[in-house]
């Protein structure tokens, strides 16, 4: 994520935002921990994560240009400042937190699917710094399996 020059503003998205965040307190309660949001030169960030084993941590930066949200080390999705967004992140959250996070894992290559309530789904990859330094033409063999629900 850019860091946009100026203040955080204080519109709808950070509203709701905000509104998010005490809500999944409220919803996840000991099964989760939230982190934030914490605001660092004018973006606000906060993480979701649980302490069962198997689970994908979310994380969620915004400021006066975008919203961008990832799971675990990933770079994540660039979404823009929109309503529309914050439903996308709920979506992601709600998915990580029921454990419906698809999780790829090849040589030193973790992959995520994320499915939206729509149908569609959102894909993320982290590379390791030697699987990136010689990459080959193909695409590692992966092991697909289901990510962990909070508190299970």
């Amino acid at each position: 994520m850019k860091r946009g020059g100026g203040e955080l503003p204080n519109d709808e998205v950070t509203t709701e935002l905000r509104r998010l965040a005490s809500a999944l307190r409220t919803e996840l309660g000991d099964s989760a921990e939230i982190s934030g949001p914490t605001v660092d030169g004018g973006v606000e960030g906060l993480t979701v994560s649980s302490a069962t084993d198997g689970s994908v941590e979310v994380w969620l930066m915004h400021d006066a240009n975008s919203v961008a949200v990832g799971l675990d080390g990933c770079p994540g999705w660039d979404l823009p400042r929109t309503l529309e967004s914050v439903v996308v992140v709920r979506a992601i959250i709600d998915a990580a937190a029921a454990g419906r996070v698809e999780v790829g894992t090849g040589r030193r290559v973790r992959s995520y699917r994320v499915p939206m309530p729509d149908g569609t789904v959102m894909e993320d990859n982290k590379t390791g710094v030697l699987a990136a330094m010689l990459e080959m033409p193909w695409k590692p063999r992966m092991r697909w399996g289901t990510s962990a629900a909070y508190g299970a």
